[in-house]
């Protein structure tokens, strides 16, 4: 038997998991020491304008695009150009087409992208794939299809394929501008072309492609159902409208004998064609505007006959 003691001190077990905490929050503060300085350095640099236009004329595009988008918030168009013209100029890496396009969208918003894509535009003349490929990329968002389709088809039919394996290529991105313009046969014809051409990469377009053809079936199906299911009671309330039309017309210019009609005629016509509206056989449920415009086109008719008959009976007035 082991002898009963007091329990004075701290379980082993407890010493060694208090230690390893200790060791963990001790860590945590020195990579806190480390990552805040620097998380306060970038704020302020983002926050101080001055750094910000010092980093943005070193040639840092993401400077000079901040200073652009406050710029532009506050109202300032032109600076947030220049700056974002900057960005577009001054960016040193391989990738820097990125930093013009914000300098795009701001200048189709002012009308001036011709004028701020000749840059670009003359870079791409001089058989830069890569600038044509991203202009054309930028018109497709911007919806301006013909200068997308400039750049974009050639490099299509020449079988351009972007650096990035993971980008579909000018022809896909081309058939989608299509498709959202509602030109679906030129969106076909170019999914056609690179799925046959780029099988093994032109997968996107080869679906693209069937879901495009699906949805024209589709189409066609609704618009011939649309056209097989027109209600003849629609033509009978088009009827009397234009015929309410009709009669104001008679009334100004039909003289006495448009008078006769409308006195005796034009309200049987129209009771008549009102009647066979309300009661039509299984006549679906109508909205309330269309019962307003009814009661307006029979009370008008029913006060021109009256009118028509006074005029045409004035001793038969009362005195």
């Amino acid at each position: 038997m082991y002898p009963l003691t007091s329990y004075s001190g701290k379980h082993p077990l407890a010493k060694k998991s208090a230690a390893s905490l200790r060791r963990y929050f001790c860590i945590a503060f020195v990579a806190i020491q480390f990552l805040c300085p620097a998380f306060g350095m970038t704020t302020e640099e983002v926050l101080n304008d001055d750094q910000a236009r010092q980093q943005c004329f070193k040639g840092k595009a993401i400077y000079c695009i901040a200073l652009g988008i406050k710029e532009e918030k506050t109202g300032h168009p032109e600076r947030a150009l220049e700056l974002y013209r900057t960005a577009c100029k001054k960016h040193p890496t391989p990738g820097h087409l990125r930093a013009c396009t914000p300098l795009l969208g701001l200048a189709w918003k002012m009308n001036r992208l011709d004028e701020e894509a000749v840059p670009l535009e003359t870079r791409c003349k001089e058989d830069e794939p890569i600038t044509c490929f991203y202009l054309g990329q930028e018109y497709l968002k911007l919806v301006e299809m013909e200068k997308a389709s400039r750049h974009l088809e050639p490099l299509c039919r020449n079988h351009f394929r972007p650096p990035d394996p993971a980008n579909y290529g000018p022809c896909y991105h081309l058939a989608k501008g299509y498709e959202q313009a509602g030109q679906w046969n030129r969106a076909l014809e170019l999914f056609q072309f690179d799925c046959e051409n780029h099988k093994e990469k032109g997968q996107p377009s080869c679906e693209a492609r069937k879901q495009l053809v699906e949805m024209k079936r589709v189409h066609s199906q609704l618009r011939q159902k649309g056209i097989r299911d027109f209600d003849p009671v629609e033509v009978i309330l088009l009827f009397i409208v234009f015929m309410s039309i009709l009669n104001v017309w008679i009334w100004f210019k039909g003289g006495r004998r448009g008078l006769k009609y409308l006195s005796l005629a034009a309200p049987v016509v129209i009771w008549g064609a009102t009647l066979t509206w309300v009661y039509w056989p299984d006549k679906p449920a109508y909205p309330a505007g269309q019962w307003v415009v009814l009661f307006f086109a029979f009370l008008l008719v029913t006060g021109m006959a009256v009118h028509a008959y006074r005029a045409l009976h004035p001793l038969n007035d009362s005195r």
